[in-house]
């Protein structure tokens, strides 16, 4: 009976010492087999999007797991810039009178001649662009032209086959096609909450065009203010997709159009059938727009930062690829001028750029689609500014040409500018006097971060390039 007892006890050690060993092989194996996906998945290469590797999306980079919880280093830069503005030199307060040679140029440009060519858009059909820009620094027919887009009688009207947004694509008369960005606000109405909030501003694609005149970086379509009678010009004219979103709402016709967020809910009516809105000439197809992601997209997520956010040597790593190196083309460079005119216009919303790739060398990146401008006057996203205060690099011909604009000027001329087309077109001023103001606010800061740039490169040569 004993020795029974003793064996079944012997026996019970063993099946447990078997049971232990077997839970301890299992635990290892599962263990090794953890680690080793989790190895894996930090060694996957990044998917890379054409010759744009440099995006938003690298959330691999210095195995920032927790982007969340990272302090962005655009606070403490603001902090920099801030300081710089209230010691920047007495010069940049002063008004430099020569930016009157400038607008009075601009506005004699913007006469319009008694006689029109019939051939009159193969100018800036043909004539007009090439590798650096839409419109050519002389452009004496200008007025004209911006006249014959206002009153070019509409033979189709049909949904825009592309973006987000309610967006009208007319074809006018002499075979050209326009895309109509309807009026959604008053003009002041304030955009609160991320910079790239609400729906487009039409008159915001107005002032982009008159200031890429001023700014001389004339890369921005053709644009001008237009009034729609939604019933004789669109209705009666619309394919059958967007006819089906039109509809009568008392004296008011309204539409809602085809797009990724249009509905039924949301629809825009014009007043007494009329609907103010931006008409943008569309680009001839010979030049073949090519779009890329911009190097300094946002994540477009409210707990995630791109990594240009969080790292402060991103620069370096963008201009180590030959996409961007200075040495090897503009590129860079103008998006640079880019987000210096974006942060003028307080447009958060560059997440892609145009390059006309119609045979051109060195073809400077276009200021397409600026309706996500003007949204809040008393808001500077300086993170606008990263490319610049980044790279510390500029072009020489962009800052002669902002050093013109000190001390109140770029307000005033752009007003001027603004104040001619709504005249000519019949509308309420189109920039209020708060976003203008706050033009030469930002125009400040951008000067402060130049001087920045030089104090820490001490060569101007090192930050001022002459590369165009």
């Amino acid at each position: 009976m004993i020795g029974r007892r003793c064996a079944f006890f012997a026996l019970s050690i063993l099946l447990i010492l078997v049971l232990s060993v077997n839970v301890y092989f299992i635990r290892m194996i599962v263990e090794t087999s953890s680690t080793s996906r989790r190895i894996y998945s930090r060694n996957l290469p990044e998917p890379k999007s054409g010759q744009d590797s440099f995006t938003s999306s690298r959330s691999n980079e210095k195995d920032l797991q927790d982007r969340s919880q990272l302090r962005s280093i655009t606070k403490d830069i603001s902090e920099k810039i801030k300081e710089e503005v209230r010691t920047l030199p007495s010069k940049y307060f002063k008004q430099n009178t020569s930016y009157t040679l400038v607008l009075e140029r601009l506005l004699a440009e913007l006469r319009i001649m008694p006689n029109v060519r019939e051939d009159i858009w193969n100018i800036p059909n043909n004539n007009w662009p090439d590798a650096h820009q839409l419109i050519p620094p002389a452009a004496p027919e200008l007025g004209t032209i911006l006249e014959v887009l206002r009153r070019s009688k509409v033979v189709r009207a049909d949904n825009a086959p592309l973006g987000t947004q309610l967006k009208l694509m007319l074809n006018l008369e002499n075979d050209i096609k326009a895309l109509f960005k309807p009026q959604w606000y008053s003009r002041d109405a304030i955009i609160h909450g991320p910079v790239y909030h609400g729906k487009d501003r039409h008159n915001a694609e107005v002032a982009a065009f008159y200031l890429s005149s001023l700014l001389a970086l004339r890369r921005v379509p053709l644009t001008v203010i237009r009034k729609l009678d939604l019933v004789e010009e669109v209705r009666d004219l619309a394919t059958p997709a967007l006819y089906a979103t039109m509809y009568q709402e008392g004296n008011d016709t309204c539409l809602y159009g085809v797009c990724h967020y249009c509905s039924l809910t949301d629809p825009v009516c014009g007043s007494g059938g009329v609907l103010e809105g931006a008409l943008i000439f569309w680009l001839p197809r010979y030049l073949r727009l090519i779009k890329h992601r911009h190097p300094w997209q946002r994540t477009y997520k409210k707990n995630k930062l791109a990594a240009w956010e969080v790292d402060e040597a991103y620069c370096d790593k963008v201009m180590d690829s030959k996409t961007y190196s200075p040495q090897s083309s503009s590129r860079l460079l103008d998006l640079i001028d880019t987000a210096i005119f974006d942060f003028l216009m307080d447009n958060g919303d560059r997440h892609h750029y145009e390059l006309a790739q119609n045979n051109f060398h060195n073809p400077a990146v276009l200021l397409i689609d600026n309706g996500k401008s003007l949204g809040n006057p008393d808001v500077d996203h300086l993170d606008i500014l990263a490319p610049l205060y980044q790279c510390c690099i500029i072009h020489k011909t962009t800052w002669d040409r902002l050093r013109l604009f000190s001390g109140g000027s770029l307000s005033i001329a752009l007003g001027r500018l603004a104040a001619h087309e709504a005249e000519i077109a019949d509308v309420l001023p189109l920039i209020t006097e708060a976003h203008l103001s706050a033009m030469d606010r930002r125009l400040l800061i951008i000067y402060a971060v130049v001087e920045s740039c030089l104090k820490k490169k001490k060569y101007v040569s090192n930050v001022i390039l002459d590369h165009r």
